[in-house]
């Protein structure tokens, strides 16, 4: 299996927001908690909810890619015209609260992702693209199966959809609890991430059908075990 390491740097700034509960209609699956950073999410100083973090910026996982320094510095530059095009946008969400700013944060996150990729696109060999959103699925866990598309290709059930937000609410306390152990006690902190990532693998396997484990077996390609680096204090 690989390795990499994720900044340790936490920005105050990064994807959460508080969701307030409210009376969904029925047969309507429950506002999606938007995501916790991973443990050193990047993100860009912005006002209201920031940027996703770029999967790239990863050392080990530009270096399992095969990424050159042209390449770097060309997904760089997407990067940056990227959150100069989006930054008005997501600094409005923060005039909004509760279950409006999340649902409103997703689907911003799906419209930044999607500008991002096809940017992109041109940046990537054929195999490198086709691993980068390997990565990207194996990433995001629960909240990769709040994306429409990904659901359709799971055939998600109603009762998966009304249940998702229960994972990602948990997801997001792990993480939070790590960040905030992380600046305290940074080897804690990562034993503590490696044993969420154990747990958040049994969950998912008991979470979907062995049908759909099957087909995200596919989508996700060979595993790669995401570590957290923290600083040295």
């Amino acid at each position: 299996m690989h390795r990499t390491n994720i900044l340790g740097v936490v920005c105050g700034l990064a994807l959460t927001a508080t969701v307030s509960a409210q009376t969904q209609p029925p047969n309507q699956p429950p506002p999606m908690p938007p995501p916790a950073p991973l443990p050193g999410a990047l993100t860009a100083p912005v006002a209201g909810p920031g940027f996703p973090s770029p999967l790239y910026r990863m050392t080990d996982v530009s270096r399992t890619l095969n990424l050159t320094p042209e390449q770097l510095d060309r997904l760089n530059a997407v990067t940056a015209q990227m959150q100069t095009q989006f930054r008005d946008n997501y600094a409005r969400l923060n005039a909004l609260n509760g279950a409006e700013q999340a649902a409103r944060l997703q689907a911003m996150n799906r419209e930044y992702a999607a500008a991002w990729t096809a940017a992109a696109r041109d940046v990537f060999t054929d195999a490198q693209r086709a691993r980068y959103q390997q990565l990207n699925h194996q990433y995001g866990g629960f909240t990769a199966l709040a994306d429409p598309g990904v659901q359709t290709q799971l055939n998600l059930t109603p009762a998966q959809q009304q249940a998702l937000a229960g994972q990602v609410n948990w997801s997001n306390e792990q993480l939070r609890a790590i960040n905030q152990l992380a600046a305290t006690d940074p080897a804690r902190a990562a034993e503590a991430y490696r044993t969420y990532w154990n747990d958040r693998q049994h969950r998912f396997g008991r979470f979907l059908t062995a049908e759909q484990q099957k087909t995200w077996g596919q989508m996700t390609g060979d595993p790669y075990t995401f570590q957290p680096a923290f600083p040295q204090r």
